[in-house]
């Protein structure tokens, strides 16, 4: 078996940089414009004598797996692995074979659940329905949920049942019996950054509830770490320096299908911190594709802010009421294209409207303004704002929200479960008609329950913004009597969302969520 350095002798350097950018003849090297950061004038250099690069401009440099690992986002073993397969050159590197496995177990489920697809006539047709053809079913490799016990005999033959039970996708019964998670339901891959399979969202296609499911958490899958359509989009998403988030996985199938292909969404979970990191190594402004709605406008506020702290410019399009990506996009595809190409940074589209004289759009501009990475650039936003409205800068900078990050442990010590449900309520359906008097809460919570009524969504801990369980109406009527005081009436205790958001506006001083 070869080592690294005889792999490193083996490759020439300038034959794999250039098979990913263009490179110059500059005397004994080669030059190009660094693919690593903004570039105008070429700093970025390989020596094929030295077997190595170097920008001198933003200071990375290395040998070719360290360049293939930057350039294609992978880490340093899988790199090294692809360019041994290339060469052709054996080498031996440990690996840590039970996470291995459970990818390799995920892989062949996957394989299960498309060849259970071919027989499903139900799931074919709801397929069907919806308009996602073959083309998509074959890239984004959808599958369907099956007979259980005929995968859980091929699992047992292939010995990955043990390994495929810590994904906590199956749960046991007894001895020999199982329930399959996702069994009568579309089934979705998810995939990281690398491809590999990491856990499966489904989809009901009998109008069982939950309509949308994914794979519990676990030390292989982190929801605020993963993006649906990532794998599949991040190379249109290099190449166009742009990534369109949206927020459901036909969404991202659907505008792939009708070619705008760098779009990606989190997983039925609020956008986070983690997510913007994994777009921002990829490129430089983001584009939001929301429902134009009040929940579309909520998500809007706790998407921008976390994307602007890692300097990326953010643009959002709404999309006319009662219309998702899904459906906008087969009915009016060169409307959204040309909506897309319209849309403007979002600091110069509320500076537009501060300068029609929008008060809200100030509050807004300044809002996000808080959140800016580069100070240069804060500085001439709001002295933009300056001009337009006659207000001094320094009146400015004190009305700019004191960007504090949630308690590194996410207050998890202080919120009670049924906080939690509570205010994840107040956050999805609005804060309103929340009153405090009725409820016993923690000192924590009220604070976060006001944040939230402010429209300070990064003043919430990600167990909150994140917060899921299997039926939250079931959990908020459970939490509300669990937190309430007796002068509640069972009554009002028992009360539906829907009836709450009804009466809410009949009887303002009653406990209410409101579907905004």
């Amino acid at each position: 078996m070869a080592s690294v350095r005889d792999l490193l002798n083996k490759i020439d350097i300038v034959e794999v940089i250039s098979s990913y950018i263009q490179l110059k003849r500059v005397g004994n090297n080669y030059a190009a414009r660094c693919p690593f950061h903004p570039d105008d004038t070429p700093s970025f250099y390989v020596s094929p004598s030295k077997g190595i690069f170097k920008c001198f401009g933003c200071g990375v440099g290395g040998d070719a797996v360290k360049f293939v690992a930057l350039y294609e986002n992978i880490d340093y073993k899988e790199a090294l692995l692809k360019l041994a397969q290339k060469y052709k050159v054996p080498i031996s590197i440990k690996t840590e074979k039970k996470e291995d496995r459970v990818y390799l177990a995920l892989e062949r489920v996957l394989r299960f659940y498309e060849e259970e697809l071919s027989y499903s006539k139900s799931a074919l047709e709801y397929l069907s329905e919806r308009g996602i053809t073959s083309w998509a079913v074959e890239r984004f490799n959808l599958g369907f949920g099956g007979d259980t016990q005929k995968l859980i005999k091929v699992l047992k033959e292939e010995g990955l049942l043990e390994l495929y039970e810590k994904t906590g996708n199956l749960v046991k019964l007894d001895e020999d019996a199982y329930r399959d998670l996702f069994k009568g339901r579309v089934v979705l891959p998810i995939r990281d950054i690398k491809g590999r399979v990491v856990a499966f969202g489904a989809r009901a296609i009998d109008g069982s509830k939950p309509k949308y499911i994914n794979s519990p958490e676990s030390e292989f899958f982190k929801k605020r770490q993963t993006l649906f359509g990532l794998y599949q989009a991040k190379d249109y998403i290099k190449e166009l320096g742009q990534a369109v988030l949206v927020e459901g996985y036909f969404d991202v199938i659907s505008l792939h299908q009708e070619g705008i292909r760098n779009v990606v969404a989190p997983l039925g979970t609020a956008f986070t911190q983690e997510h913007a990191k994994l777009l921002s190594p990829l490129c430089k402004e983001v584009l939001l594709l929301y429902d134009g709605d009040e929940a579309g406008r909520r998500a809007v506020r706790l998407s921008v802010p976390l994307l602007l702290q890692e300097g990326l410019e953010v643009r959002v399009v709404y999309l006319p009421q009662g219309e998702d990506p899904d459906s906008f996009v087969k009915k009016a595809k060169k409307e959204l294209k040309r909506l897309l190409e319209r849309a403007m940074p979002i600091e110069v589209e509320l500076l537009q409207k501060v300068k029609e004289g929008n008060r809200q759009a100030l509050e807004d501009l300044l809002y996000f303004a808080g959140f800016i990475k580069d100070s240069i650039k804060r500085y001439e936003v709001l002295k933009d704002v300056s001009q337009a409205t006659g207000l001094a800068i320094s009146s400015l900078l004190d009305r700019l929200p004191k960007v504090a990050k949630a308690p590194e442990k996410e207050g998890e010590g202080e919120l009670s479960f049924h906080e939690k449900v509570l205010l994840a309520c107040a956050l999805r359906f609005g804060a309103q008609g929340v009153p405090t008097q009725d409820l016993r809460l923690s000192p924590y919570a009220l604070e976060l329950l006001e944040a939230i009524r402010e429209g300070n969504y990064h003043l919430l801990p990600e167990s909150v913004k994140s917060f899921k369980v299997y039926n939250l109406e079931r959990a908020f009527e459970e939490s509300l009597k669990a937190l309430s005081y007796q002068n509640i009436s069972l009554e009002e205790q028992e009360l539906s969302f829907k009836e709450r958001a009804k009466r809410s506006m009949e009887q303002p001083r009653k406990l209410r969520i409101k579907r905004l």
